[in-house]
């Protein structure tokens, strides 16, 4: 489509673009007008390392130290702090703290989480720093400044409490791994010194003792290593209990129309309206298949619509970062834990072939005993050393925050409804939208509107296309050629005069009959002005009305239908006593006559042969009106005897297929089909009337059809400027 008709497109549908664009910005007019203006306010926090490069539950080794790999695999967890702040929890605090009647649901939604961008940064990995800018919006500026410092503190406060729950845990472990230790150092002190003061035993031989140390040292390592063991299979149990409250999934929930039902319908209903349209264009619409179709495409849209209204609902699944960490975690405390019940496997085992090699005997059984009394003095000071390392942590955590706001909020800013962009957009859109809507309907349109619908639709070549006048009556349309001779209407029918003149020098066309597929379709009116435009050009003509079963031509002329042609055919009178001469020279009419019963077997006689004989040596042409071709067989009778048939067809009607059967059976009757005249199209689409306004731009149409003969003179203007009437 190119752009000047996609240009006439929106012209006509221009108020159905307006309206569109009218209804959606009331509605955007409406919906901005209950909206209040909101303000943001903005603070800052960073987070320590302890909370940024550790997890949750802190990954340690046996020596109490932290692992660096461990430190790498809990890689930055600042999305899940990011997440975290925006929790219904801290949401719930922030609301508490500021005393404010907030849903902590609708405040959670107010927060906004975001890094603080870097300006120094050089790599795509340092575009953003470790500070995080909290933001709350709120249509109070008081209520977002309380709201983004409320989230602030609360959240570090939170934190804190978490990171402090944490090593409260980690100390009361080893509390009581340390009572433990305490009780065996106190039960192995007794017991070597029972021993001694028994056996009177003070030392023992060098390779007795050298064999005793090593069952100490195997003893101490296994003893290390189930406490390990121990303390991993602690945090796994408490990585487990988290677990079972953090859900592994993201479930949100949207509704949506589009269901495959819907585009099974939506398929189902343009396939039916494309068969409908077809069949509309070779049948009328009582022929049983469109009805058929018809009913078929009314149950589809009915189905389509039921559809519609019902509402599927999707639900999005996502993985939840702070589930993810855990699960992490848990694979890392389970991989160790794993590996300390081996490596407490193989330490049993060795501890078990060091014992076999000693021989039993008091000096032994000394042996053994101080060995477990030092090795219980190694666990006791190793576990008081962890335990005061936890103690100190756990203060620290209490005193040192984990989190620290480096910038309260002080400022608010104001954002806006951004009503005038809304506007813009929706102009826009709606814009968009009416233009694909109008576009739609005129491809969905398959009304006759021009040209080349009518050369698409009967492969015929289109002799002329004659505008549509609004405001003239139609005893005026009916001669606009003799009574307004200066106006497009009258030069529409001079352009069929002047193709038809031409079709005759090339083959003779002296008898032309004007035929219509249907009633209605200005087939008496073309006839007339056809005449009279041929008998202006000094051409004697004879205009024939051979619808004798509704004649009209003689109301045109003004003339009696006392006797006519049907008076001719039946051997009443000669054609020459039928002749009636007309007000425009050169004119003589023949008129129906009184309505006979035959009008079909009267056409196709050997008197009308002969009528038409004579009037061909009387005549340069003859011009006969015929009623419809499709109601009626007299046109396809006549044009057995006639030089060419011009069919007429009216724009701006939906094809039924009348048109195409009237062409095959003038086709079958053997008529020469010397052209089409589309009739009634609009004036935008007809080039002679657009550029006739450039000779004659301020003609009035009633003056015209008045003074143009009546008075004898040329047709006047209104008064206008000297250049106009120059120009006119």
């Amino acid at each position: 489509m190119s752009f000047w008709e996609i240009y006439r497109v929106l012209r006509k549908r221009k108020w159905m673009i307006v309206w569109l664009i009218g209804v959606t910005t009331a509605v955007i007019l409406i919906a901005t007008a209950g909206r209040r203006d909101a303000y943001v306010a903005t603070s800052k926090i960073m987070p320590s390392d302890a909370a940024l490069y550790r997890p949750i539950l802190p990954d340690t080794r046996m020596d109490g130290e932290t692992d660096a790999s461990a430190r790498t695999a809990s890689r930055d967890q600042l999305p899940n702090l990011m997440s975290l702040i925006k929790s219904r929890t801290v949401a719930e605090k922030a609301v508490r703290t500021m005393g404010a009647d907030i849903p902590p649901d609708e405040f959670k939604d107010r927060i906004s989480v975001e890094t603080e961008p870097n300006p120094a940064a050089t790599s795509r990995n340092d575009r953003t720093t470790d500070i995080v800018r909290i933001s709350v919006y709120d249509s109070s500026p008081e209520i977002a400044v309380k709201g983004a410092n409320a989230v602030a503190a609360v959240f570090a406060d939170y934190y804190q409490e978490i990171s402090h729950q944490e090593a409260a845990a980690n100390a009361q472990f080893l509390e009581t791994q340390l009572d433990g230790a305490r009780q065996k150092l106190d039960e192995t002190s007794d017991a070597l010194a029972a021993f001694k003061a028994g056996y009177g035993i003070t030392s023992l031989p060098e390779e007795t003792t050298a064999a005793v140390t090593q069952l100490g040292e195997a003893k101490a390592a296994r003893d290390a290593a189930l406490a390990a063991y121990a303390e991993a299979q602690a945090k796994l149990s408490r990585v487990n209990q988290q677990l079972r409250t953090v859900s592994p999934n993201r479930v949100t929930v949207e509704g949506t129309t589009n269901t495959p039902m819907v585009q099974i319908l939506e398929n189902q209903v343009a396939s039916l309206t494309s068969q409908l349209n077809e069949a509309r264009a070779k049948y009328q619409d009582e022929h049983p298949t469109v009805k058929v179709l018809d009913d078929a495409l009314s149950q589809a849209q009915s189905r389509l619509r039921v559809e519609r209204n019902k509402v599927r609902l999707n639900r999005n699944v996502a993985a939840n970062p702070a589930y993810e960490t855990l699960l992490q975690q848990k694979i890392t405390l389970q991989s160790e834990a794993d590996g300390l019940a081996a490596r407490v496997a193989q330490l049993s085992a060795a501890v078990g072939r060091t014992s076999s090699t000693l021989k039993p005997g008091a000096d032994i059984r000394l042996a053994r005993l101080q060995q477990e009394f030092v090795d219980a003095q190694a666990q006791y000071s190793s576990v008081t050393t962890r335990l005061n390392e936890a103690r100190i942590n756990e203060r620290v955590t209490t005193q040192t925050g984990a989190i620290r706001v480096t910038e309260p909020a002080s400022q608010v800013y104001k954002v806006g409804r951004n009503q005038a962009f809304y506007l813009l957009l929706g102009v826009i859109l709606s814009f968009v939208a009416g233009t694909a809507i109008a576009l739609a309907m005129e491809s969905l349109d398959n009304r006759i509107r021009t040209d080349v619908d009518l050369e698409k639709m009967l492969s015929l070549p289109v002799t002329g296309l004659v505008p549509k006048l609004a405001g003239q009556p139609m005893p005026a349309l009916q001669k606009i050629t003799y009574l307004d001779p200066l106006s497009p209407l009258s030069e529409a029918y001079k352009f069929i005069r002047t193709d038809l003149l031409l079709t005759a020098s090339e083959e003779p066309v002296n008898v032309l009959m004007v035929a219509t597929a249907k009633p209605g379709q200005g087939g008496t009116t073309t006839a007339a002005n056809l005449a009279i435009s041929l008998a202006l050009d000094g051409k004697r003509v004879v205009l024939v009305d051979a619808d004798m079963r509704r004649p009209q031509l003689h109301s045109i002329f003004k003339i009696v239908n006392d006797s006519g042609l049907s008076n001719v055919l039946s051997g009443e009178r000669d054609a020459d006593e039928a002749l009636v001469a007309t007000e425009i020279p050169n004119l003589l009419l023949m008129p129906g006559g009184p309505t006979p019963i035959n009008p079909s077997e009267l056409l196709g006689s050997k008197r009308m042969s002969q009528m038409i004989e004579t009037l061909r040596r009387e005549a340069d042409f003859v011009l006969f009106d015929t009623p419809s071709a499709v109601a009626f067989t007299d046109s396809v009778v006549l044009s057995r005897f006639v030089d060419g048939v011009l069919l007429v067809v009216r724009a701006n009607q939906v094809p039924r297929g009348a048109e195409l059967q009237v062409k095959n059976l003038l086709n079958k009757a053997n008529a020469r089909i010397i052209g089409v005249v589309l009739n009634d199209v609009e004036p935008e689409k007809v080039d002679s009337y657009y550029y006739h306004s450039h000779y004659y731009p301020k003609i009035k149409p009633a003056a015209l059809a008045l003074t143009g003969r009546a008075g004898g003179g040329l047709p006047e203007l209104d008064e206008g400027s000297e250049d106009e009437r120059k120009s006119a």
